[in-house]
């Protein structure tokens, strides 16, 4: 049988165990000590794996053809540290308390504002955002406002690691609900005032996504967010987060009320969606041209690359 539907298989139990002994590993170390092995890994990840390193610079050549070889590389080589970062820093969440986490992101006061008054009109609040600087941390922030908070996860392959993975997020405060599980459990969840929480930036090419524009190509994006959004009357707020001196700033930004103003009356839900794609889009291309170091170059945005 398949390990990703039934029993795991002896290399998934392999890897499984090493993740654990290399969990318990780094959580022992002082955080400084265990950010500079990350930073480390990321340079020779980057400097070895021919593959990472050549789809990192393939996009930001497309995406900055005004900088220097020298300079892409140098944005290449610190999202490959920023994506290390980001597995040692959830790695080591598994042995800390859901306080230290939250305490190492800062949520500023407006952002926090719009989350209360946004739940309060009772409609459910969709938040979306990408892979950028610790996705994960934010997640965890965003459900220690106060109000019930899902968020919608991917399946992996290892049933082991799903379970872990899974029960490192609600360790942090993040409940979770899986991809494939999704659409009753949300839209239930969202009539009843929940806020859901999604990453919607990677290829969604086999589950028929949206398609829209990202940095001039044309790219396929998970319908869900937007989809959800549309179907519940619920507002669409996007949601990011940066690394700052080893601390975490988020922030938070609706795009409904604009994306949706010069739309007519009468206009049908699909031409909503696209439309919440589309300014989703445009504002993670926004957050990248801002500072690109931060975000995950690791996965094939354009499929065709």
């Amino acid at each position: 049988m398949n390990g990703s539907i039934g029993h795991p298989t002896v290399g998934q139990r392999i890897k499984y165990m090493l993740l654990r002994l290399l969990g318990y590993l780094l959580s022992i170390l002082p955080h400084w000590l265990a950010r500079a092995i990350a930073v480390f890994l990321g340079v020779f990840a980057f400097d070895v794996m021919w593959w990472g390193r050549r789809m990192a610079l393939t996009y930001l050549a497309q995406i900055f053809p005004e900088k220097t070889p020298a300079e892409r590389r140098v944005i290449g080589r610190a999202g490959h540290c920023n994506l290390i970062i980001v597995a040692t820093e959830m790695l080591r969440a598994h042995f800390a308390s859901r306080e230290r986490v939250i305490s190492r992101v800062e949520l500023d006061e407006e952002s926090e504002k719009l989350l209360h008054e946004l739940v309060e009109e009772g409609q459910g609040v969709v938040v979306v955002g990408a892979h950028y600087s610790n996705w994960e941390y934010l997640g965890a922030r965003l459900a220690a406002v106060g109000y019930p908070f899902l968020a919608i996860v991917q399946d992996h392959p290892n049933p082991l690691l799903n379970r872990y993975l899974s029960k490192m997020r609600r360790r942090i405060g993040i409940d979770v609900v899986k991809r494939s599980e999704a659409v009753r459990s949300i839209l239930r969840f969202l009539k009843e005032g929940g806020v859901v929480g999604i990453v919607a930036d990677q290829d969604a090419t086999s589950f028929g996504g949206v398609v829209t524009d990202f940095f001039g190509k044309p790219v396929t994006s998970f319908k869900g967010p937007f989809s959800f959004a549309v179907k519940c009357n619920a507002p669409l707020v996007a949601a990011r987060v940066t690394r700052v001196k080893g601390r975490y700033r988020a922030s938070c930004q609706r795009l409904d009320e604009e994306a949706l103003a010069d739309l007519p009356p009468d206009a049908d839900d699909e031409a909503r969606i696209l439309r919440l794609a589309e300014s989703f889009m445009r504002w993670l291309e926004a957050q990248i041209i801002r500072d690109p170091r931060q975000y995950l170059w690791l996965h094939p945005r354009w499929k065709e690359e």
